[in-house]
């Protein structure tokens, strides 16, 4: 009784600490005045256009996102705003690292690497990108529903079912954890055979299909009845084998990085040298799995890693899109971690005396270092950067005066344009006013804030963006986007 009540105060406290780490990792980004490229529209959109995020949102199959980002952004009326939303998806990854810990527990992994490779999902580059995209905190409640169904099945079934079916109709690809917490569950299975583990996969691998059907079936019948309008980007992908390719080059490198961050500008050092490594660290750990229990262990973690890794991507690859942004990996590069960190123990066990503390230590280590990535890269590629564009915009409305009715030019960047030390795509980074649509936004929401009586600010200017300058002479209020550039 005293042993199990003591492991009781152990798990609690652990996921207490699991709860905790994401706040303390990101505080610093998520009080941070600022918005990124697409909040400035959710704002404007939530006061004068109610109902509209939800259409946009269900018409990407997405509805439940639309639901929860609408009833978000209730009552949020200013930039300072944003992060609240900010905060509701670190809370939301805390919860996921907390759960993610106890599962790992109930399927036989030890304390201490469960708790590291929990500490480890809410650190990585696509939770980055959740902790500091004020719109994407639905994201994460995708993530604890995912989680939710891989709790329920596969006893409970129908209800796992409909968990994945509402995390797909939330963020088709976080509901995709599931397969990440089968990868855990597989590692730990450790004296089965492959037949068995083969069949077994194939029930939680239906459980997947089953949730993903469903939400299709739902998504057909809101788009065939009219209730939403089915965007044109949805299209599927029709050449595969150039689509493995492009997921083979582009993405799994990525997920093979874990904490190691890519460029768009260039390939970072750090980053082949962490995808080699881990390429070295699964290659060690399926070959001493095999080692420890002949051919057929090696071949079940060999199955595992291909079979989960395509299902944690199997969404992108299935959409005609080619876009390997790190908010669709996050479920790819926990299935890259999971193997990664039962390598590490299976190294350790190598050695009974001191590998298993070295192994913990190197785990340990990796955990560190993704969390000061983490804290560094969400304040010095998101929030900072995206303040200095705020700044420029707040600057140029200071220059407002209503009775002049001034005509005003924004100047947007080129993504060459950041400020940040690093960019990659439309993430870490990247440049929010190089399109007319966000300049226009942006103008509009800064402008509320500085008249926040007046119900429309337009009328109090005349507005004008492009990326070629015009002559001096039309206009009276120049914001050059440009000058945000590092060193200009």
């Amino acid at each position: 009784m005293a042993t199990a009540s003591r492991r009781g105060v152990v798990l609690g406290s652990t996921a207490a600490l699991l709860l905790v780490l994401p706040w303390l990792t990101y505080w610093s980004a998520i009080f941070r005045r600022y918005g990124m490229r697409d909040d400035y529209a959710i704002l404007r959109e939530a006061m004068e256009e109610p109902g509209k995020i939800l259409r946009v949102c269900a018409s990407f199959g997405r509805p439940l996102y639309g639901a929860l980002l609408e009833l978000s952004m209730r009552g949020n009326d200013s930039i300072g705003e944003l992060s609240e939303l900010r905060l509701l998806g670190v809370a939301c990854l805390g919860l996921f690292g907390a759960a993610v810990f106890l599962l790992l527990v109930r399927e036989g992994w030890s304390l201490v690497p469960a708790a590291l490779l929990a500490a480890f999902l809410p650190l990585t580059p696509s939770a980055q990108v959740i902790a500091s995209w004020g719109i994407c905190w639905p994201q994460a409640v995708a993530l604890l529903l995912g989680a939710g169904a891989f709790a329920l099945a596969p006893r409970r079934w129908p209800l796992a079912v409909l968990a994945m079916a509402m995390a797909t109709l939330t963020y088709q690809i976080s509901g995709l954890i599931y397969a990440v917490l089968v990868a855990a569950a597989l590692v730990a299975r450790r004296e089965t055979s492959l037949a068995d583990t083969g069949r077994w996969l194939a029930r939680h691998l239906g459980i997947m299909g089953l949730g993903l059907g469903t939400a299709f079936v739902i998504t057909q019948f809101l788009f065939k009845t009219g209730l939403f309008l089915r965007s044109p980007r949805i299209v599927f992908e029709t050449r595969w084998l150039d689509k493995a390719a492009w997921v083979l080059t582009h993405v799994f490198p990525n997920a093979l990085a874990l904490s190691a961050l890519n460029s768009s500008t260039g390939t970072p050092p750090g980053y082949p040298v962490m995808v080699a490594l881990s390429l070295a660290i699964l290659g060690v750990g399926i070959a001493l799995e095999g080692r420890r229990a002949g051919l057929a262990a090696s071949g079940r973690w060999l199955l595992g890693l291909v079979l989960l890794s395509a299902a944690a991507y199997s969404v992108s690859f299935l959409a005609g899109e080619r876009w390997p942004t790190y908010r669709t990996l996050f479920a790819l590069t926990g299935v890259c971690g999971v193997f990664f960190a039962a390598s590490l123990v299976n190294l350790g066990a190598c050695w009974p005396g001191r590998g298993p503390r070295i192994a913990t230590g190197v785990l340990g280590g990796l955990v560190a270092l993704s969390a000061w990535l983490a804290h560094r890269q969400t304040l010095e590629l998101f929030a900072e950067p995206q303040g200095r564009e705020l700044a420029l915009m707040e600057e140029g409305a200071r220059q407002v005066v209503p009775s002049a009715h001034p005509r005003v030019f924004v100047l947007t960047a080129l993504q060459n344009d950041t400020s940040a030390p690093q960019r990659y795509l439309d993430e870490f980074g990247s440049v929010s006013v190089d399109t007319e649509w966000v300049a226009k936004e942006m103008w509009k929401a800064v402008l509320r804030e500085r008249f926040p009586r007046e119900r429309d600010v337009s009328r109090f200017y005349r507005f004008a963006t492009g990326r070629v300058l015009p002559e001096r002479r039309q206009y009276d209020i120049l914001v050059d986007m440009r000058r945000m550039r590092r060193g200009g």
